[in-house]
């Protein structure tokens, strides 16, 4: 990345920046709301309860004080999509309409593989498309929609779609379109064999034969990979893509962007187990609904999902396997932050064949006897516990236990010990005598999520370079004049970060002697470490009377602390000198400690800055 950003003009990437509103593009990920001149949301970027993700408008930077993850709006898109930097100044400059001349490293032959494997999704859903409505081709497919309670509305407003059970079909019709191999076989729509015989020549054949395609979109409703599913003779039942550049199915959650596409101010939603039940709800006029991909719940969904609402409800079939799903799920789900309601179908169904026999309505009706996750989690241990033997009560007993330990909420955590106890008939006493020896023994639990090494690192920066680190933050927020420049000397600064950053913004000054952020934030936009230090700093916001007051308050200090640290060390020399009795030394240090006494002395009676 080093490389590349030091080969794109400044100025180049700072009329993409000035071009480009940091707020609109995180909007795209993450639910903003305004505070004073910034806007905040929960980081993208890791769990949390509590919002803790900030953008700072005005400078074009974004931190969360939870992680230390923070940096530009490139940085953002890079750290978010998968980027390499070239691809996300392309990015971001095609938004803003500036022009990349080929001279930047930006030919039409260096364009980034994710931007080819898009357009070969387009192209691949196209033509699914086109096979499912075409009367020779699609008839049997399009028949099992049908009876699947699917209408043609819905097919094309999810892009439904047909693979041709032939081998090559969509091989070549994209090789004709002047798709590589190498791009065919990265795309994941294509697999690559090796063929047998004395030519060795690679045999590729399409991965999707005769499958029903659904496409499967990012939130910026970009096709980015596909599931299948097979409806005449043919395993698996359920075939996805298999991650890419584009796609990782942990990651992403069926219908999620027609859910904020049609919802867009979303209080909640509901988890489904699969395509055909999110098709069958949202043609019943239910949107508010996604599904994970053929694999469990990962804590990357929830993260996801805590980005858009506080409130999931879990609809499964009741089945051992569905079950399975909702218990694991308590992991996931337990430090999101996200109110998890669990509906469990009746007997014999699915929500496609619920809501089709019964209407939406009565489908919207099952929540009403939805249980948190947590009491379905009792309840299921609880289930049968009354007619159990001794040992078996005492093993449920200890699962709901161990359920319970993972609960940060106290309240609730009685609640339902108070409920075990009443089914189990003995007195909750005992459960809590009981608890502590089937708790988790890692000492002091899990560090929770913000509580970095590197965060805490920074509160002791805080406070014991507090100066130094004001002094920077007003040059990164451009509040430093050319007057505080003169006064500034990298060596007074004792933290290393400070320090560099302090001789990174001396390299950046312009003629009238102030900072030129542009070349200040390209440069420290290279090193993770400078840029997360710059982006903390750009986003901190503090109100002061009378700014340019508490700048020289703060340069008055930190030349004080330097006059202390020197004072100190003159002083352990002149001991040394007199003990060894070299007299022309001792006047020396004498009169250079009586210098610094007096500059110290000047000093302390100027105002300082506040503590």
């Amino acid at each position: 990345m080093t490389t590349a950003r030091a080969g794109i003009p400044p100025a180049t990437l700072q009329q993409i920046r000035d071009s480009v509103d940091i707020v609109d593009v995180v909007s795209r990920y993450v639910t903003l709301s305004k505070t004073g001149q910034n806007f905040r949301g929960l980081c993208p970027f890791h769990q949390e309860k509590t919002p803790s993700f900030t953008v700072t408008p005005a400078r074009q930077m974004f931190y969360c004080f939870g992680c230390g993850t923070g940096g530009d709006v490139f940085t953002f898109l890079m750290r978010k999509e998968g980027l390499e930097f070239p691809e996300a100044v392309r990015d971001l400059a095609e938004r803003a309409g500036i022009p990349l001349p080929a001279s930047q490293g930006f030919s039409q032959s260096q364009t980034g593989q994710r931007k080819r494997l898009e357009g070969l999704h387009a192209l691949a859903n196209t033509w699914f498309q086109q096979n499912l409505h075409d009367p020779s081709k699609g008839r049997s497919a399009l028949a099992y929609l049908s009876e699947r309670g699917l209408e043609l509305p819905t097919l094309k407003e999810f892009g439904v779609g047909y693979a041709l059970p032939s081998w090559d079909g969509l091989t070549n019709y994209l090789t004709r379109q002047g798709a590589t191999p190498s791009d065919l076989v990265a795309s994941g729509l294509v697999a690559a064999k090796d063929a047998q015989g004395s030519s060795k020549s690679t045999r590729f054949y399409d991965r999707f034969r005769g499958r029903v395609m659904i496409p499967i979109h990012d939130l910026g409703a970009k096709v980015i990979a596909f599931g299948g599913r097979v409806f005449e003779e043919g395993t698996p039942k359920y075939l996805n893509s298999p991650d890419t550049a584009l796609f990782q199915k942990g990651r992403v959650l069926y219908g999620l962007h027609k859910a904020r596409e049609t919802t867009p101010h979303l209080d909640s939603l509901m988890l489904v187990e699969g395509y055909f039940d999110v098709l069958a709800l949202h043609q019943a006029g239910i949107r508010q609904v996604v599904a994970p991909l053929g694999t469990a719940l990962t804590s990357e969904h929830a993260v996801l999902l805590r980005r858009f609402v506080n409130t999931v409800v879990l609809i499964f079939d009741g089945d051992a396997a569905g079950t399975g799903a909702v218990l694991r799920a308590l992991d996931v789900f337990r430090e999101s932050g996200i109110t998890v309601k669990v509906v469990v179908m009746p007997q014999g169904h699915d929500p496609d064949s619920y809501v089709r026999a019964h209407g939406a309505e009565d489908f919207l009706a099952l929540q009403d006897q939805a249980l948190t996750l947590l009491e379905f989690a009792v309840a299921q241990r609880l289930e049968g516990a009354a007619h159990a033997t001794i040992e078996e009560r005492t093993r449920r007993v200890d699962d709901i236990l161990r359920i319970l330990s993972k609960v940060s909420n106290p309240i609730a955590k009685n609640e339902q010990i108070q409920r075990v106890a009443e089914r189990l008939g003995v007195k909750p006493q005992l459960l809590l005598d009981r608890y502590p020896a089937v708790l988790d023994r890692r000492q002091g639990g899990p560090q929770s999520q913000g509580e970095t090494p590197t965060r805490g690192k920074r509160r002791l920066d805080k406070k014991e370079f507090r100066e130094e680190r004001e002094i920077v933050s007003f040059m990164v927020q451009g509040s430093l004049h050319p007057e505080h420049f003169k006064e500034l000397r990298p060596e007074d600064f004792r933290s290393p970060l400070y320090r560099r950053l302090v001789e990174i913004g001396m390299r950046h000054l312009d003629r009238e002697g102030g900072i030129d952020l542009s070349g200040f934030f390209a440069e420290t936009g290279m090193d993770e470490t400078c840029r997360d230090a710059v982006a903390e700093l750009a986003v901190s916001v503090t109100h002061f009377e009378d700014r340019d007051e508490y700048i020289q308050g703060c340069l008055r200090a930190l030349t004080q602390k330097n006059l202390r640290t020197r004072l100190d060390e003159l002083i352990a020399q002149l001991r040394i000198a007199e003990r060894e009795q070299r007299a022309d030394d001792v006047d020396c240090l004498n009169s250079q400690i009586e210098t610094l006494r007096g500059r110290k002395a000047g000093l302390a009676s100027s105002t300082l800055a506040p503590s």
